[in-house]
């Protein structure tokens, strides 16, 4: 275990230093600190939230290709790619649909949750 402060610490420090120190600045320094700020944001949601997403999208790409554990999930989900491709799932459409809209809804409550 790393000591104090942890990574939760520290990205709200920097968080709060962008808010309160750069965010009020206007032109290109207060656009960066925007951004930067989002960076913040983001990394802090997959911290709180990613190891849990993983795994649900883990557990539905296992029970999707019949492979426990499915391996990395670049490779496994590539191999489910091509298994729509190729139509092999085409027998478990609800399935699939179900598993994408889940994994694209975790995926999009940490990059900008707003748009849920």
């Amino acid at each position: 275990m790393q000591d104090r402060p942890t990574a939760e610490e520290l990205l709200e420090a920097v968080g709060e230093f962008l808010e309160h120190d750069v965010l009020p600045l206007e032109g290109r320094v207060g656009f960066h600190g925007r951004v930067a700020r989002n960076v913040v944001d983001i990394v802090r949601r997959e911290l709180a939230h990613g190891p849990d997403a993983n795994a649900r999208e883990r557990d539905g790409l296992a029970q999707l290709l019949g492979t426990d554990p499915p391996g990395d999930l670049t490779t496994a989900n590539a191999e489910l790619a091509g298994s729509i491709r190729d139509g092999s799932l085409d027998h478990r459409r609800d399935e699939v649909l179900a598993h994408l809209r889940a994994v694209t809804t975790d995926k999009v409550r940490i990059a900008s949750p707003r748009e849920l």
